[in-house]
């Protein structure tokens, strides 16, 4: 490849940086609520297992809502189901996302090494936005 055409290449290319620091705000949301949405789903499906009163009980006195066994039961194991299929959603977000950054640090590598190793290559300064 030529130096012209690489010069191009690397003048066309967009940061990378700015899209690393966006993923890995998603990254650690993604955690955040993969963790809640498990809890959440445990505790729903241990309260209709073993009949604890642990989250719908609080929850229905705020609001002032009477449940009875069977559909505290039927509540709380469909939100536990729905809970669980939500934390495996930002489980693969977090992979996703982990993904992305190491790629994105193979980028910025590459990009280093060039402009250390290739003299004739210039980079031009970045414009940025106020």
């Amino acid at each position: 490849m030529k130096t012209i055409e690489l010069q191009n290449i690397l003048d066309k290319q967009p940061s990378v940086s700015g899209n690393t620091f966006f993923i890995f705000l998603v990254w650690g949301i993604s955690w955040l609520l993969a963790v809640f949405f498990f809890v959440l789903g445990i505790g729903l499906l241990l309260e209709s297992l073993l009949h604890y009163k642990i989250f719908l009980d609080f929850v229905s006195r705020q609001i002032h809502l009477i449940l009875d066994e069977q559909q505290r039961w039927k509540i709380s194991t469909s939100f536990g189901l729905i809970s669980f299929v939500l934390c495996f959603i930002f489980v693969g977000m977090i992979f996703i996302c982990k993904m992305v950054l190491v790629r994105n640090h193979f980028i910025i590598q590459i990009e280093d090494w060039l402009i250390s190793e290739v003299k004739e290559i210039k980079l031009k300064p970045r414009k940025s936005r106020k």
